[in-house]
């Protein structure tokens, strides 16, 4: 990974639907554009929020294990397209 990420977010010891529930909430406030690095020691965790990016028009980047640690580079997306996909263009 050449770019360096702009905020790291600590998800070690979470599992499961936590890992993604804990990065929702944390990447909220952040503006879109963000490249956010993901850090767990889920096993499934490459699996888990690459499969969260794709529900939520979020991009993963690269997924790269180091040892037991997934270190997982996001860019943070509006989702609005996404949203738009699943409920249609009306109001």
């Amino acid at each position: 990974m050449t770019e360096t990420a702009q905020t790291r977010i600590d998800l070690t010891g979470k599992r499961c639907v936590l890992v993604t529930a804990a990065l929702s909430e944390a990447i909220a406030s952040l503006p879109r554009g963000t490249l956010i690095e993901a850090i767990s020691d889920d096993p499934v965790a490459h699996i888990l929020v690459k499969r969260w990016c794709k529900d939520t028009g979020n991009e993963l980047v690269t997924a790269e294990k180091q040892g037991n640690v997934w270190h997982l580079f996001i860019r943070k997306s509006s989702g609005l397209d996404n949203c738009k996909s699943i409920i249609g263009d009306e109001p």
